[in-house]
């Protein structure tokens, strides 16, 4: 596909073809009973250019401080949810439950955690919390919570794939009413969230689902302790909540291109896949160390299903006792207590300090560090490899501090990059992930608005205006399945009539036995305030605090052995701090 230069005047966009007269609620709503039916939308007109306090600029000024919204100026919905009028059952595996508290936190009528430490629920839901019962199932990370009964959206149709495939599906058209078709790229948990609620808010069309991957959407943050541990099983991992999608799965499939006038993906093998309505949900791909033996069986990574069972193959097979992982980061992290749980010497190598320092900042990411090398892990903070030497039976790596490590393995905890390349070439901005407006929408690269194009997940790079202006990527399980759906609604309503995507990212770890949760973005802090607890006691909740032109906001909350103790805070998140504390809390360091 051609474009014009950079400088010439941008052209007007194709009118899209209009194919979403579906019914949905006029606006999102919080978490309550919704005792009438939502009314009907009727057909919506795509906007080429939404309202101004919807347009993003084409090219931020990165020297230029982001502009602050402040928090009070606009509402601070909880993600909207589709309500259902069946009453639905739950059971929870507390083999697999690890007490983080997220289901707590999304249906806190259905889940409660005592003061004990235990997890209590309620079996039987009413229909008016079932919606809330299923999102908390869906953000579960352990995958602990079994739903069932109720209006699950997207009941199985047969021959639309609800079959569970024995290799690649490759599905034609169905017979519908309706021939419009929304196309999904990415068959992950965004993904999959976007395209369970499309049926959920009423799209009879077409709906196909696009992976390179073999495998149904899975959860995965256990791949880097309990599935790399045999703890998981891969069928273990598969999301529960939305089984009985109608929809056509073209898994281990390739897509090589976007054409965005055309409005079709390219596919692997010159196929073209048209579409009238896209989501972009391709996730990232783990990052590789450039000076790294690109073909040694002893350099792995971990980001998919396969890279763990692999990386899992070649430590029984190598009977690996020594380990170095790179990156001291959440992955990282995780790799060296499943490798520590498992009687093999860890060095953790870590170019930054301390551990998780971009994530939690420099005071609680210390308490991090102590509580690994208390677990016997040799943490090297500050340091760099410089030679990699590949001697066949073991791996001998060259520090920048002119020490040695011999070692059976290496693991690369080194986080992700967005998966764009497909999009290089398309008009689309993709400089670090899918640049979107504060409604999922696309931009491209001259700053228009796509009206039918949507990101969503660790790919997409849009601004929260809980926070500001600066648009960010989110790499988080729950984060995933509330920007799919919203970027769902988005893509129904269109530019002009979307709500703004403004959610408290939360995301949590397990280190050596200490659950960490945290909620909103503790990167943006820069005071940090201890409101319960002591960092002595390594059992505290740590809010994090900026200056803004209104006044200090908080803009996140860690809890270290305090998830119930969290639940306070995180409806905080965005607003303006209190400028006395909490009476009869004591403060320590």
């Amino acid at each position: 596909m051609t474009y014009p230069p950079r400088n010439a005047p941008p052209a007007p966009h194709p009118q899209p073809r209009t194919y979403i007269p579906v019914p949905m609620p006029p606006q999102p709503q919080p978490y309550a009973p919704v005792q009438q039916p939502p009314q009907p939308y009727g057909p919506v007109q795509p906007q080429i250019h939404p309202p101004a306090h919807q347009q993003l600029p084409a090219h931020p000024h990165p020297h230029l401080p982001a502009p602050v919204v402040p928090a009070e100026s606009f509402d601070l919905p909880r993600p909207a949810l589709v309500p259902e009028d069946e009453p639905v059952r739950i059971s929870v595996d507390n083999n697999r439950c690890h007490i983080y508290g997220i289901c707590q936190q999304e249906a806190p009528e259905v889940f409660r955690i005592s003061e004990g430490g235990s997890l209590h629920y309620t079996r039987t839901v009413p229909a008016e919390f079932a919606a809330k019962a299923r999102q908390a199932v869906r953000c579960c990370p352990m995958q602990a919570v079994t739903i069932r009964g109720g209006a699950q959206a997207g009941a199985a149709v047969a021959g639309t794939g609800d079959r569970r495939p024995a290799r690649p599906l490759r599905s034609g058209t169905a017979a519908r009413a309706s021939r419009r078709r929304i196309v999904v790229a990415g068959a992950g948990l965004a993904g999959l969230s976007a395209a369970t609620r499309l049926r959920e808010r009423g799209f009879d069309g077409e709906l196909v689902l696009v992976g390179e991957e073999t495998q149904r959407p899975y959860s995965r943050p256990p791949l880097s302790k309990q599935f790399l541990s045999g703890a998981l099983s891969e069928e273990q991992l598969t999301f529960k909540a939305d089984t009985g999608l109608d929809a056509h799965w073209l898994l281990d499939t390739r897509i090589t291109g976007l054409d965005l006038h055309g409005s079709a993906l390219e596919l692997r093998g010159g196929e073209r896949l048209p579409f009238d309505g896209l989501v972009v949900a391709t996730g990232v791909d783990a990052k590789r160390l450039p000076e790294a033996p690109l073909f040694s069986d002893r350099v792995r990574t971990v980001r998919t299903l396969r890279d763990a069972a692999a990386l899992q193959r070649a430590m029984h097979a190598a009977r690996a006792h020594h380990v170095v992982i790179l990156g001291g980061g959440f992955i990282g992290c995780e790799l060296a207590c499943t490798a520590r749980e498992h009687g093999m010497d860890v060095s953790l190598v870590v170019h930054s300090a301390p551990l998780l320092r971009r994530v939690l900042g420099q005071k609680i990411g210390s308490v991090v560090g102590g509580i690994q090398r208390r677990a016997g892990v040799d943490v090297r903070l500050g340091t760099q490899i410089t030679d990699w030497q590949d001697h066949g039976d073991l791996l001998r790596l060259r520090l920048d501090d002119g020490g040695l490590l011999d070692c059976d393995f290496v693991v690369l905890g080194l986080g992700g990059s967005p998966r764009t390349e497909w999009l290089r070439g398309s008009g689309l901005d993709v400089s670090d992930g899918v640049l979107c407006t504060p409604t999922c929408h696309v931009v491209d690269e001259w700053g228009r608005t796509a009206p039918h194009i949507v990101a969503a997940g660790d790919v997409a790079r849009w601004p929260n205006p809980r926070f500001d202006a600066q648009p960010r990527r989110v790499e988080h399980l729950i984060h995933a399945v509330e920007m799919g759906q919203h970027a769902a609604d988005s893509l129904l309503r269109g530019p002009a009539r979307a709500a703004r995507f403004a959610p408290v990212p939360r995301f949590w770890s397990e280190q050596h036995g200490t659950r960490i949760q945290a909620a909103g973005i503790p990167a943006l802090g820069t005071d940090v305030e201890i409101v319960e607890g002591t960092l002595r006691s390594e059992r505290f909740v740590a809010r994090y605090s900026r200056q803004t032109p209104y006044g200090p906001q908080i803009v996140a909350a860690v809890a270290f052995d305090m998830p119930l103790e969290l639940l306070d805070y995180r409806d905080q998140i965005g607003r303006s701090q209190p400028r006395t504390r909490t009476a009869g809390r004591r403060r320590r360091r």
